[in-house]
């Protein structure tokens, strides 16, 4: 199979969700960052799970092949979207006979209850639509070898509206934003380290002057972080109305939960001693990291 190295230079299946802003992985700001090179992607073809993936991609084949009937083919060649050459992608095979392909997964069985009954994850279910619609396809089987306990079979009938909402999404996305590096505004709290890697060094020159939205932010930042500690203050009373029905038992039971209160014993370094009396040995161990600690504080005199 022919293999496409350079993923900076199109988006494939694997970024659809990500672009939708549907990822379990990859936010629309990472994707973007990627994308116009501002930020190297993780290399994580070394890790196991996507080694044994590769490893076993012709074996869930074959137990297609298997439990179906259907015969499969490889296909040598990238797809091309015909009119955004920047839309393409490899799929896993064809189905022969028909106008279907396949895509084939693994996963560990601690992730069995994201393919129980019709359920299947959504960014694979993004991913083969958008596969399907490159190659023409009426049809998508989705497949999965879940730990050593299971084989799903899942079929994705073809969607023309959805299809071409998608392949419009990440051409807006493309030409929207890739191609001109404009950053898109979609911020999720899953950012943080996409921003620091974005802006790794603060300015400590003279302050920026900022509009009303960022006063509107605030605003809303301190009602959520005063909601916040309300909560956790009504969190830690309903612990303790739970630790008073319990007492001096260690555990309890009811018809749905089981309620623990149990000893533990926790060890941890006490690192200022640790400074004071050995300070050589502290900082021998001590491992920098750098970052940008985000605060908010009230100016004197301010409106």
């Amino acid at each position: 199979m022919t293999e496409i190295k350079d993923r900076t230079g199109y988006i494939g299946g694997s970024d659809i969700a990500a672009v939708l802003g549907l990822s379990r992985f990859k936010t629309p700001l990472q994707l973007w960052a990627e994308k116009t090179g501002n930020i190297i992607p993780e290399d994580i073809s070394g890790k196991l799970q996507v080694r044994l993936g590769n490893k076993l991609e012709a074996t869930v084949c074959d137990l297609f092949t298997e439990e179906t009937g259907k015969k499969v083919a490889r296909v040598n060649e990238a797809l091309v979207h015909p009119k955004y050459p920047f839309l393409r992608g490899l799929i896993d095979r064809r189905v022969v006979g028909e106008k279907a392909i396949l895509e084939a997964k693994t996963t560990s069985a601690w992730n069995a209850h994201a393919w129980e009954g019709e359920a299947m994850p959504q960014d694979y279910i993004l991913q083969t639509m958008f596969y399907m619609e490159l190659a023409n396809a009426d049809r998508g089987y989705l497949v999965c070898l879940i730990g050593n306990q299971d084989f799903q079979v899942k079929i994705i009938e073809r969607d023309d509206k959805l299809q071409k909402e998608i392949i419009a999404k990440a051409v807006e996305f493309w030409t929207k934003y890739i191609e001109p590096k404009i950053m898109p505004t979609m911020i999720t709290s899953r950012d943080a380290d996409t921003l620091y890697s974005l802006y790794p060094l603060g300015d400590e020159g003279e302050a920026i002057q900022l509009d009303d939205t960022a006063n509107a932010l605030v605003d809303s930042l301190k009602a959520q972080q005063e909601d916040c500690a309300a909560l956790e203050k009504q969190i830690d009373k309903t612990k303790n109305d739970l630790r008073l029905m319990l007492k001096d038992h260690a555990e309890g039971i009811t018809d749905k939960w089981k309620i623990t209160w149990k000893n533990q014993e926790t060890n941890r370094v006490n690192l200022k001693k640790l400074k004071e009396e050995k300070p050589d040995i502290c900082a021998a161990y001590l491992d920098k990291s750098d970052s940008r600690v985000l605060r908010v504080s009230k100016i004197k005199g301010g409106k």
